[in-house]
């Protein structure tokens, strides 16, 4: 019997890895629609819970509100890429001289004594085929915009008459729907706490980075900002990306070294502090996920559905943490995801 049931969980998994992949196309769209219903509900408790005596903002208002602010967040993303590769054109020549400087003394610190031109290093792309390659990829992301905007908009609509449709679906099994809601109210309840703090240390993240980078007149501070705040929602590799990328435009622009060394030191502990202690202090157990787990999802998840797995994958990871640790038959997976083994046998339930 044991042969058999671990037989069987080989082919569940299997079969789940199949159709996580190869419906990438159907599943992602929806998995981020249902992502920005979340965010969109986070920021708007944000809006509703300052109270002015025993006035506060109206659900339906505090709703509104969040969606201009989402839509004026997508705006000025939008309006801050146009801008800066605009300036990137006017800044290439510089870039390309001081690169070229780079690229040689590279050569000759391992012995090289004729180190390729930037001209001769780009003669090897295909403009033909990157070109379209671009094309492709923002016709890709455009639909899948569209599709996510739709997803979302169905789900404020769907949420009226949820739980009504649960309960009559558990309604001859009160104890059951109990604990079904109970299940779904602590996935929303991480889910959103996730997503505040998330949000939150990233605004910060960003609005220091800002001034570090201004401080030392870097060019398109103001993208490199956007940037880490959304590099900010991808666990370890944004972080190290968001450091790593600022710092080496200042190797480009500068002739000195003293910009990258400031960008490098002082925006490096900014992030190092930000997602190391700070972070872990404020979601405190609530996430209860292994830093182990969290490594190995990015990974599975990053290949199976790229920057959107990696933006997903600790949310995802999150409901099956708390899904798992319902039932008696999983719970052993749950422990082994945690970051303690800390999972109350309350909280599951036996198999039926």
């Amino acid at each position: 019997m044991s042969l058999q049931r671990a037989a069987l969980w080989a082919i569940v998994v299997a079969a789940a890895i199949y159709l996580i992949v190869a419906g990438r196309g159907l599943l992602l769209p929806f998995v981020l629609g249902v992502v920005l219903w979340y965010m969109i509900h986070a920021l708007a408790d944000a809006f509703e819970t300052p109270r002015l005596a025993t006035w506060h903002l109206p659900r339906p208002l505090a709703l509104a509100a969040a969606v201009c602010v989402m839509g004026g967040l997508v705006w000025v993303l939008g309006r801050t890429i146009g801008h800066n590769l605009t300036a990137v054109v006017d800044a290439a020549p510089n870039y390309e001289r001081r690169l070229q400087a780079l690229i040689d003394q590279g050569a000759r610190l391992v012995g090289v004594d004729q180190a390729p031109t930037i001209g001769e290093l780009f003669n090897r792309i295909s403009l033909a085929d990157s070109l379209a390659s671009l094309a492709a990829t923002t016709a890709s992301i455009v639909s899948v915009a569209g599709i996510v905007l739709v997803y979302a908009g169905f789900l404020f609509v769907e949420q009226v008459r949820f739980r009504h449709k649960l309960a009559i679906i558990l309604a001859e099994r009160a104890h059951h729907q109990a604990h079904v809601l109970a299940v779904l109210d602590r996935i929303d309840r991480d889910i959103r706490t996730y997503i505040r703090i998330k949000t939150m240390l990233a605004t910060a993240a960003s609005g220091l980075a800002y001034v570090v980078m201004s401080s030392v007149g870097l060019d398109f501070a103001g993208f490199w900002a956007v940037m880490v705040f959304f590099l900010y929602y991808i666990p370890t590799i944004g972080s190290f990306i968001a450091i790593v990328a600022p710092a080496l435009l200042t190797l480009v622009q500068f002739d000195d070294l003293t910009p990258f060394l400031i960008v490098l030191a002082v925006f490096g502990t900014i992030q190092v502090v930000t997602a190391n202690v700070i972070e872990p202090a404020i979601l405190g157990r609530s996430l209860n996920l292994s830093p182990l787990v969290v490594i190995v999802s990015l990974v599975v998840w990053g290949t199976a559905w790229g920057v959107a797995g990696m933006f997903l994958c600790v949310p995802i990871m999150v409901v099956a943490l708390i899904v798992l640790a319902q039932f008696e038959a999983t719970r052993p997976v749950a422990v082994l995801l945690s970051a303690d083994g800390d999972i109350p046998k309350s909280e599951t339930v036996g198999q039926q």
